[in-house]
């Protein structure tokens, strides 16, 4: 199963270079960096396990918001956030970030959503890593490599990486070669 899920998120992060086409034709909404010329608000995405009713998690997405809004300015900012579920997470944020729900078969989600965002933000702590599950390092690596074939930015903040299954390495090492990672330990 783990190599069937590689081999979609190879594919959703294939299509995105299709992206601006996409856009054209309706299908999908797509955002470049350039965008901010027309509309000055970034639009940021946080990718992470959310909604799944681990606190620290959550928490920590949270904090992330508040040092974003605080950095770069509430009203210059519009933050996304993936999530499993949206009730479990409403209560941390308020009703000007947007919750962007999505199921374990997250790839359409991610793909859509990192094509309507400038930037994208992976909060996880175990971001790359086999211990707890190849198919949540494979979400990871597929906003990772959608952002690297759009030339936007993806930055993996308070993150690690651990040991991995040798066919995952190699998908990390090519879909998230232009992430910054900001390691937390």
């Amino acid at each position: 199963m783990d190599h069937f899920i590689n081999f979609l998120v190879k594919f959703f992060v294939w299509l995105s270079r299709f992206a601006p086409a996409l856009s054209k034709l309706g299908l999908i909404e797509y955002r470049k960096m350039s965008d901010l010329k027309i509309d000055p608000k970034m639009h940021i995405l946080l990718v992470g396990y959310n909604g799944a009713r681990n606190t620290g998690a959550d928490v920590r997405v949270s904090e992330i918001v508040k040092q974003l809004q605080d950095r770069l300015g509430k009203d210059d900012v519009q933050i996304s956030i993936m999530t499993l579920n949206e009730e479990n997470i409403r209560c941390y944020f308020q009703s000007d970030i947007r919750l962007i729900h999505f199921s374990p078969v997250f790839f359409t989600k991610v793909f859509t959503a990192c094509c309507a965002n400038q930037a994208v933000i992976l909060c996880e702590g175990s971001t790359l890593k086999s211990k707890f599950a190849n198919a949540l390092t494979l979400y990871f690596c597929e906003a990772a490599g959608i952002m690297k074939n759009q030339h936007k930015p993806c930055i993996a903040y308070g993150s690690e990486a651990g040991e991995m299954d040798a066919f995952l390495e190699r998908t990390v090492k090519r879909l998230c070669s232009d992430t910054y990672f900001i390691a937390r330990t």
